[in-house]
């Protein structure tokens, strides 16, 4: 299925104010976490970022698409590719700010929206091309540095190495509602993670 356009290009003309973008992508996902993907709609974005329909229009052409590109603006910032030259350490990191940008307030957005993907088939296609695919090129970038270092074999699967601890924290967070903390992320990764690479 063809993934939606996260932004519309824009003609010529004036320049295009870079905070209204910001305005727009910050309203978005304040609904998103108020009121769920269901309740978001392109008046009520309008009406929260005082900005006019036809400004929206002229950026993302669809909700789907507007909502993608504040999901993915967020998870750029909150998840950044560790490297610290320790697969360890960077692994660590990787579930940490995974795990920090899917709990409570907004960081809860993306797990709601996973929770979605089986009701919503194009939001599923979006999150799998906009979402997924970012952490997939971090984790593959955190593989590779660890090849490179002599830290891993060049044959390890690096989609399975990164999904193992993933899915823990999902399993917690959207079935369990256990508690994670730091102690719990390094014992993912120093009794799990680390064991499947060695």
């Amino acid at each position: 299925m063809t993934q939606p356009s996260l932004a519309s290009p824009r003609p010529g003309g004036r320049p295009r104010d870079e905070s209204r973008d910001h305005a727009i992508r910050s309203a978005t996902l304040d609904l998103l976490a108020e009121l769920g993907y269901d309740g978001v709609t392109m008046d009520r974005v309008a009406a929260r970022a005082r900005a006019g329909k036809a400004t929206i229009y002229r950026r993302w052409p669809s909700k789907l698409a507007m909502v993608m590109d504040a999901i993915n603006a967020f998870a750029e910032e909150r998840m950044p590719t560790p490297d610290t030259g320790s697969l360890r350490l960077d692994i660590i990191e990787f579930l940490t700010s995974f795990h920090e940008a899917i709990r409570g307030g907004r960081g809860r957005i993306i797990a709601e929206l996973i929770s979605e993907m089986p009701r919503n088939p194009d939001l599923r296609d979006a999150l799998r091309g906009g979402l997924w695919t970012q952490r997939e090129t971090s984790s593959h970038a955190i593989v590779e540095h660890a090849i490179a270092r002599g830290e891993l074999r060049p044959d390890v699967d690096h989609a399975i190495l990164m999904e193992i601890g993933t899915a823990i924290i999902l399993q917690r967070v959207l079935l369990t509602g256990e508690p994670i903390d730091r102690v719990f992320l390094e014992s993912i990764v120093d009794d799990i993670v680390i064991r499947y690479a060695a």
